[in-house]
């Protein structure tokens, strides 16, 4: 299969080539246009990509619509160097050779419109349908790789991803979505986005969504007679309802966002009753979201002010057996609750001799990180644990063109937590030899703390206490080049260092028997290479490549982390349909083998998914998709809080849907 991707992009860049070789050079500012190729987040400020301090890539709102992605895993699915697993409970990122089992996505930092938006009991970044904000309502998504903690501090580990939403002006009028389809799947939307007369620009919209999930799943490690046969009927379903907001006027942007998913379990997690239907074990999560950012230039200065409230909830239902037979089914219920403000200015300053500087000061109170846990046979809170912590830090960055095709950036940043103070520096070299081309030698620093979960020590004992920040140190070599209008290449090399890495470990002494330690110290290098293309009769294709290797050096001999594969490609091709707004698109990747935490082997894992859009008459379009056409098996590692060591993943599964628009609501790359 892999193959046959490869053959079907060398024979579309072969007539692209022929069909692009009358073309003249385009300038910097138009080439940037191609694939929305100004980043905001690698700097907090707009600026071409061949400039930016990072490797960077972009999916924007034409190809999330193209593809058919529903959330942001799917996107991240796509997108170089990067694969997303899933314990049929929460999906997890990985990258550069980081996705143990275990992390709640804690290495990565998420953004919304800039916004931090990793809750602060978890850290955890949420990709999947937790999120809260429809897909739909995604402009472009960036994804700036390598640590970022010299703007952005804790979680900026291994990258971060900056979801930018879409306004009144992009969604330019009103649609209605209804889709159906296998699982007993269903969404309805309703979107509207307007302009006033005074310059208000408003987008709203309202998502519902239901699935079944698979009926019967089988999982090894439980095949018994007391439990079924190893299979579990009718718990695997999720209903999700999201509320999106937005609203700019005169540099005032005011963003609200309210999402909650409710999560059937099948795996019998934590030790719990494998395949109870009275209560099932099941998780729900709830993010609320409201930000405000006030942008504003005096006399070649602009200033921004950010002041932003986060409330994150999640509640599980464990079953456990009962001591006695004929006694009822015992429920735990746990829950976490997370409040916290955010206030934060900015400014950003160009003087003469090419050079800009920028500078901030962020103040984080987190008000709420609670922890409880009762069992249904006791009125008492096993666990009921309430922190709070404030956090502080100043930054700045300084670019300087020391010559047209020579540029210098340098950052660092300074935190003060209430148990230790941390200095994050970062540094740039980028020469440019040509207007569409250059090369980057990137260094940076990172740490990610123990979050309010990870000092639980009702779960993990006491020594959790005693648990320090993480640190990493990236160099990483990168060249990008735009060929004409018709191709954006990129490659990257990357060494980087980690020590301290907070990992999850057997301790029969403690409830839950785990326990979070300060264990490894990983060493990785990797090479990365992506080619888009725009090619004629409106065919789009990307390929990316990234190959990768991290061991853990405390180990004799190193072994390969788990749950990194040391292959990955991905591939897309996009060709237009019948009339000018269809389109049939194919989305492959593929997975080399990974390790388990116990030690097994999960086979290779390649994949394919076909989406097709086509307009009936102005204002309606249908569309459908067929994710893992070619029925291929497949499983994901998953935690030690498992008993299973690996989750088999969804095989076919097919959809259908039909939109209602007014005005022009497709898409629009910024």
């Amino acid at each position: 299969m892999t193959r046959a991707i490869l053959l079907v992009l060398m024979l579309a860049v072969s007539s692209s080539a022929w069909a692009q070789s009358s073309l003249s050079d385009l300038s910097i500012e138009d080439l940037m246009k191609l694939d929305g190729g100004q980043v905001f987040g690698a700097s907090e400020r707009l600026q071409p990509v061949l400039e930016a301090p990072a490797s960077v890539s972009f999916v924007t709102a034409e190809e999330i619509r193209r593809y058919g992605y529903r959330t942001l895993a799917d996107i991240l699915r796509g997108v170089r160097g990067m694969f997303v697993t899933n314990d049929r409970n929460y999906s997890y990122v990985g990258t550069r050779g980081f996705s143990s089992p275990g992390d709640y996505n804690s290495r990565i930092l998420l953004l919304v419109n800039g916004h931090r938006v990793n809750d602060n009991i978890y850290g955890q970044a949420e990709i999947g349908a937790e999120l809260g904000i429809d897909t739909a309502m995604f402009e472009r998504v960036e994804i700036i790789r390598g640590p970022s903690a010299s703007l952005y501090g804790d979680s900026a580990f291994v990258g971060v991803i900056n979801v930018i939403t879409r306004t009144g002006a992009s969604l330019a009028g009103g649609s209605v979505t209804v889709e159906t389809g296998t699982l007993g799947s269903s969404l309805a939307r309703a979107a509207i986005g307007h302009v006033f007369a005074n310059g208000v620009d408003v987008a709203l919209s309202g998502t519902a969504e239901h699935d079944n999930g698979v009926g019967r799943l089988y999982f090894p490690a439980f095949d018994a007679p007391s439990t079924n046969h190893g299979v579990a009927e009718g718990l695997d379903g999720e209903g999700v309802e999201e509320l999106y907001g937005r609203l700019d006027f005169r540099g005032l942007t005011l963003t609200g966002v309210y999402g909650t998913r409710e999560r059937g379990v099948p795996t019998a997690s934590f030790g719990t009753l494998f395949g109870s239907q009275t209560p099932p074990e099941q998780t729900t999560d709830r993010h609320t979201m409201i930000d405000a950012a006030y942008r504003r230039s005096f006399s070649g200065t602009r200033v921004t002010l950010r002041a932003s409230f986060d409330h994150f909830s999640a509640d599980g239902i464990y079953p456990f057996a009962a001591d006695q037979a004929d006694a009822p089914v015992v429920s735990a219920f746990s829950g976490g609750i997370g409040s916290r403000w955010t206030f934060e200015s900015g400014v950003i300053r160009s003087f003469p001799g090419r050079q800009t500087v920028s500078a901030g000061v962020q103040f984080i109170d987190n008000v709420r990180q609670d922890q409880t846990a009762r069992f249904s046979d006791s009125l008492t809170l096993t666990l009921d644990s309430h922190r709070s912590s404030t956090q502080q830090a100043v930054y700045g960055q300084d670019e300087i063109k020391l010559a047209r095709w020579l540029i210098v950036n340098a950052g660092l940043r300074y935190d003060v937590y209430q148990a230790f103070t941390r200095v994050t520096p970062r540094a740039a070299l980028i020469v440019m030899p040509s207007s569409t081309q250059s090369f980057k030698y990137l260094y940076g620093n990172a740490f990610r703390t123990p979050n309010a979960y990870e000092l639980n020590t009702f779960y993990f004992g006491a020594q959790v206490e005693d648990l320090q920040p993480e640190s990493i140190g990236t160099h990483e070599v990168v060249w990008e080049r735009y060929t004409h209008d018709w191709l954006r290449t990129s490659a990257s090399a990357y060494w980087y260092e980690a020590d301290r890495l907070i990992t999850l470990v057997p301790d029969a002494s403690t409830f839950l028997g785990v326990s979070y330690v300060n264990h490894e110290q990983v060493r990785a290098r990797g090479l990365e290479f992506e080619a888009q293309m725009r090619l004629s009769r409106g065919v789009q294709a990307l390929m990316g490549y990234a190959f990768q290797s991290a061991v853990d050096v405390d180990e004799d001999p190193r072994p390969r982390l788990p749950n990194s594969p040391r292959h990955m490609a991905q591939a897309r091709l996009s060709a237009r349909g019948f009339s000018p707004r269809s389109s049939v698109s194919v989305n492959g990747q593929y997975l080399s083998s990974r390790e388990t935490l116990a030690g097994t082997t999960v086979s290779a894992a390649t994949t394919f998914d076909v989406t097709m859009v086509q307009p009936l008459g102005h204002s309606w379009e249908i569309f459908g998709g067929v994710r893992n056409i070619f029925d291929n098996q497949y499983a994901d590692p998953v935690s030690s809080v498992h008993l299973q060591d690996s989750v088999s993943q969804n095989g076919r599964t097919g959809r259908i849907g039909l939109r209602w628009q007014s005005g022009t609501t497709a898409p629009t790359t910024p």
